[in-house]
């Protein structure tokens, strides 16, 4: 067995996109609300199930509870709570109920399955305004009552990773681990993922730079004596993010925090979707970075589960201990790569 063969041995699968699975099996119009509200539907919830346990079955080791937008401030905006002490409280009853789905999932694999290791639960702690625009996130100081609402709640349930995804400022993880610091939740492993600009993978989606925003976190992590497991990317093309992963190493390298990165399944990226919004018509030439075959595609535009797998292939080698998929991944991708990865 060469290095590369058994760093890959030492990966960790993380799932893939839950948002769009949902959507695919008609449980969903495709908003982050729908998804989560599932989670307490008598009729939708065994859906919701369903998707952990086929990540799971596909060979992932941890599935993230579908809770992306419970977060106070969503529900206000959904008009699901009319006050703060409502919207903090329908925040928290979502989050548990995400839990119960993702927790239904991993007892089923364990009691079905001779498993080789334990299946993990990762606690969601996504951006609390819209993903991806910078100039929408509050001061930090601002966020921190609604991440310590998120992260208590979330080591309440008993949660074994907390997964701060999808981050496109510096500011929300620190707001985040200044949360963290103020609760009885500084025990359980913490991973941080940023999302970056498709089009300029050394800078987060608000401009900021990846490598700083990655040392100041490590730094951050280190004076409040918390458990930084894993730093990494996500929410991006998959090129970008292996573009990403070659800054971000040495930053790693001899600290203990693993690397992490799951990337988007779709062929349109995001920064040509924000670019569109600024009425920029030159969109598609200026901010695609795609994988460069058309065969990589099936004809509605998304990335192929083995194409998906070389990527992840990459990240293995350049020394990436936790692979999962983003947006518009599925347990088919997953599994590739699970595949790929343990070969």
């Amino acid at each position: 067995m060469n290095q590369q063969d058994k760093c890959r041995g030492e990966v960790t699968v993380l799932d893939g996109g839950m948002g769009h699975e949902l959507k695919l099996r008609g449980i969903s119009d495709g908003s982050f609300v729908a998804g989560v509200l599932a989670n307490e539907n008598l009729l939708q919830a065994s859906t919701v199930e369903a998707i952990h346990y086929d990540y799971l079955a596909a060979g992932c080791d941890v599935v993230t509870t579908n809770s992306f937008v419970a977060v106070p401030r969503r529900m206000r905006q959904c008009g699901l709570a009319t006050d703060d002490p409502g919207a903090f409280h329908r925040a928290a009853v979502l989050i548990r109920s995400a839990v119960d789905r993702a927790r239904a999932a991993t007892e089923i694999a364990h009691n079905g399955e001779m498993l080789q290791k334990q299946k993990k639960i990762a606690g969601c702690v996504p951006p609390l305004t819209e993903c991806y625009f910078g100039d929408q996130v509050p001061a930090i100081e601002d966020m921190i009552p609604e991440y310590h609402l998120i992260v208590s709640t979330l080591v309440d349930c008993k949660v074994d990773i907390i997964l701060c995804e999808t981050l496109s400022t510096k500011r929300e993880a620190e707001a985040i681990f200044r949360a963290i610091s103020q609760s009885t939740s500084q025990h359980t492993p913490i991973w941080v993922s940023f999302t970056i600009k498709d089009d300029n993978p050394n800078e987060l989606r608000s401009g900021d730079s990846l490598v700083d925003a990655c040392s100041q976190i490590i730094e951050l992590a280190s004076s409040l004596k918390l458990p930084l497991e894993a730093i990494g990317v996500n929410c991006s093309t998959p090129s970008a993010i292996t573009k990403a992963l070659l800054c971000v190493s040495p930053l790693v390298s001899g600290s203990g925090v693993k690397l992490c990165a799951y990337g988007n399944c779709f062929q349109s990226t995001t920064s040509e979707w924000m670019a569109s919004l600024k009425g920029d018509n030159d969109a598609k030439t200026k901010a695609a970075e795609r994988v460069k075959s058309a065969e990589d595609y099936d004809h509605n535009g998304y990335l192929l589960p083995h194409a998906y797998a070389r990527y992840a292939r990459e990240w293995a080698d350049l020394g990436v201990q936790i692979i999962g998929g983003c947006c518009g991944s599925r347990p088919q991708h997953m599994k590739q790569v699970a595949s790929m990865l343990r070969s």
